[in-house]
């Protein structure tokens, strides 16, 4: 039996990224190509299942990106990308613009597995669904090593990348060591 190696993916919401909230923004249409970029390296190296909360920001545009990319692999007979969605709340996305709930409902319809947390928002109902992922996860792709996900997964000895932004080869957080791969 074949021993599948798992990634969770978090990441900063659209209003944490600093970039305005505008997706055609360069700064963000260049965090969409590095996550690209990040998630095909890992396909590439024999990772098949993600796990994610699809919040609005990095982990939606990496929902996106994964399921691009099984599409492709799907083509191309490829080994086949996995999808687990570790929803924090039931209402999450409710209050998003029309067109980008609908995207997130896509991603939903399209995902292998989604797990629900609450049924209502709690103020820790994003951090026990990065808990979960990286409890569940061999490895952790993020966008920031000074957040809860990367720091609960160094204490749990898990190996953890940083996105890096493609054109200035910099993390996508100004802040911090640099500990990309």
């Amino acid at each position: 039996m074949e021993n599948k190696i798992k990634c969770a993916v978090t990441g900063k919401n659209i209003f944490e990224i600093g970039n305005g909230q505008s997706e055609t923004y360069y700064k963000n249409v260049e965090i969409k190509r590095s996550i690209y970029k990040q998630i095909s390296e890992l396909s590439d190296s024999g990772i098949t299942d993600f796990m994610c909360n699809a919040e609005y920001g990095f982990p939606l545009w990496a929902c996106e990106i994964i399921i691009k990319l099984r599409e492709i692999h799907k083509r191309q007979s490829l080994s086949l990308l996995r999808l687990h969605i570790v929803k924090p709340h039931e209402e999450q996305g409710h209050d998003w613009s029309d067109e980008v709930h609908e995207r997130f409902c896509a991603i939903h319809e399209k995902s292998d597995k989604v797990s629900l947390l609450y049924r209502h928002f709690r103020e820790d109902c994003y951090k026990n669904s990065e808990r979960i992922m990286i409890d569940n996860c061999d490895i952790l792709l993020t966008d920031d090593e000074n957040t809860f996900a990367a720091q609960y997964a160094e204490l749990h000895g898990k190996k953890f990348i940083i996105c890096k932004n493609s054109l200035s080869g910099n993390p996508l957080s100004q802040s911090g060591s640099n500990k990309a791969l």
